[in-house]
């Protein structure tokens, strides 16, 4: 699933002209948010997973939705440094320092994530 989303980040990011670093930082995000819904929102459950981007004003709109636990990712404080056993935790401050107009909603069974990066 991560691969296949990186894919359909890669093949949005050929189809417009954005600037390198934002191209990086897309690649980086997408790969945080769907390795992060995986690991710890996907366990033992028919797991699924939907990603939308789209080009708005020279930005990157990203709305991501799954049907893992509920998670909040805007609600998490920030890391200081990663953990130093997993390496982990990094993910979600580099999010926290890239992404504007975020939003997070629950719904029933969904987690609905919405970020705009610039």
């Amino acid at each position: 699933m991560i691969r296949q989303s990186l894919q359909f980040a890669r093949d949005f990011l050929a189809s417009h002209d954005f600037q390198p670093r934002l191209q990086v930082k897309l690649a980086i995000v997408v790969e945080e948010l769907v390795t992060n819904a995986l690991c710890h929102g996907g366990k033992g459950q028919d797991f699924s997973l939907s990603l939308e981007l789209a080009e708005h004003n020279g930005s990157i709109t990203l709305r991501m939705e799954d049907n893992g636990i509920a998670f909040n990712p805007l609600c998490v404080p920030p890391v200081k440094a990663p953990n130093p056993t997993t390496g982990g935790g990094i993910g979600l401050a580099i999010i926290h320092a890239w992404a504007t107009d975020t939003s997070y909603q629950r719904g029933d069974v969904t987690n609905s994530l919405g970020l705009t990066l610039a």
